[in-house]
């Protein structure tokens, strides 16, 4: 029963382990021309049409920034979902916001992947018994078989997103970065990594 119950929490805490989405930075960009002092006030804006996915990434990241000593709004505090595209209603919540910067976020592609995971060699000759190997034993079959196993393929979907920081006054973009997620269906669990990866690369920029 112990043996069992130890197989059955190794094979949880996998699956959990496995569940989790990958979120990676790929590259980062900043305006060499644009010098703003430390950013105190950011309007955080997620352009999706999907109004649940867009509270997700507008939270976590304004929750991220919070935690940094920027004073962060969401977007859907102040734009509504049916006027998100107009240019009119972002200014207005930039001064709602007295914002300083918008810290803007999107999904620009999905694209399906797949990678094919080669086998090991087969050691087995496709028949059992002596006529095969008159001396195979135990220790050099397991040793042969430890080491065996088929090819499979996987598939899995990564996502491409765009991160931009734009002045508020002037409009001039100040930092962008290219994240890549897998299992981008995700939305918390990638919304929470999206958020610490990018306020760390604006800190580590000098940005807030």
């Amino acid at each position: 029963m112990r043996q069992l119950l130890k197989i059955a929490g190794l094979f949880l805490v996998t699956s959990i382990l496995c569940s989790c989405a990958s979120v990676s930075l790929v590259d980062t960009w900043r305006n060499p021309g644009v010098r703003p002092a430390r950013l105190q006030k950011v309007l955080v804006v997620s352009i999706t049409k999907n109004d649940s996915n867009r509270r997700v990434y507008e939270d976590m990241l304004a929750s991220q920034l919070s935690r940094q000593g920027v004073e962060a709004v969401a977007g859907y505090t102040l734009i509504p979902a049916g006027e998100r595209a107009s240019w009119s209603v972002l200014e207005k919540a930039m001064k709602q916001a007295a914002a300083q910067a918008v810290l803007t976020v999107q999904t620009i592609k999905v694209e399906q992947q797949t990678t094919v995971h080669p086998g090991y060699v087969d050691p087995y000759p496709g028949y059992w018994y002596p006529s095969a190997y008159p001396t195979w034993d135990l220790p050099s079959y397991y040793r042969s078989m430890a080491h065996y196993g088929p090819g499979y393929i996987s598939t899995y979907d990564i996502a491409t997103m765009q991160v931009n920081l734009f002045d508020a006054s002037s409009g001039k973009l100040i930092w962008a970065a290219t994240v890549e997620s897998t299992e981008p269906e995700k939305v918390t669990t990638v919304g929470q990594e999206l958020a610490r990866i990018v306020v760390r690369s604006l800190a580590k920029d000098g940005l807030i």
